[in-house]
């Protein structure tokens, strides 16, 4: 029994989930309602208020749960964190993950680097990306540790990190024209023949 009713939840969140997404497709996030989310999701209020506070509690749980992904897909090779032991196939392997795991939450990516009305998710996103870059830089063995060196790398994470992000955003508009492969392939061809080695040097 116990089964039953945790499999009814599940269902029962992801409709909401899905709801919300569908209404941000057309709506202002400020202008979607609780009555919006139930109806959509053909649900009742009080269903909705048993899974969550708000909508702003919707939002951050369902942001929580894709960036958990993103972070997970960029660890999935622990053995590999640092920019001493990430060669051009691995560097590829780990650009194709991002990719892929954005895929598949296809449409709350198109909200988050989108939607204006909530420019706090597009933050947490690029954080999530400047803070893995960083911490593999900081375990490297071969950059150098001096202020001046770490103050500089911290210029090369802000645009390594803006430049991916912004390949993400295109990508995404063009994902007719462009396949997870060869953006994935594009990316670390400019990565490693030029910052990863400035990196290196730094």
């Amino acid at each position: 029994m116990g089964n039953k009713i945790d499999l009814r939840i599940v269902r029962t969140k992801k409709s909401i989930k899905r709801a919300f997404l569908d209404l941000l497709k057309e709506k202002n996030y400020n202008k979607i309602t609780i009555q919006d989310i139930a109806q959509e999701a053909m649900i009742n209020r009080n269903t909705f208020y048993l899974h969550y506070l708000d909508k702003d509690d919707l939002l951050d749980q369902l942001t929580s749960e894709c960036l958990i992904k993103l972070k997970e897909s960029m660890n999935a090779n622990s053995n590999i964190d640092t920019i001493d032991a990430l060669g051009y196939d691995d560097f590829y392997e780990l650009i194709k993950k991002v990719f892929e795991t954005i895929e598949k939450d296809i449409d709350f990516y198109k909200i988050i680097l989108g939607d204006e009305s909530i420019p706090y998710l597009s933050i947490k996103f690029t954080n999530v990306i400047k803070n893995h870059m960083s911490e593999g830089l900081d375990k490297s063995k071969q950059l150098k540790t001096g202020v001046r060196n770490i103050d500089n790398r911290k210029i090369y994470v802000e645009y390594m990190a803006t430049g991916l992000i912004g390949v993400i955003r295109f990508w995404i508009n063009n994902m007719h024209k462009y396949s997870i492969g060869e953006v994935s392939e594009i990316i670390i061809n400019m990565y490693s023949k030029d910052i990863l080695e400035l990196l290196k040097n730094c």
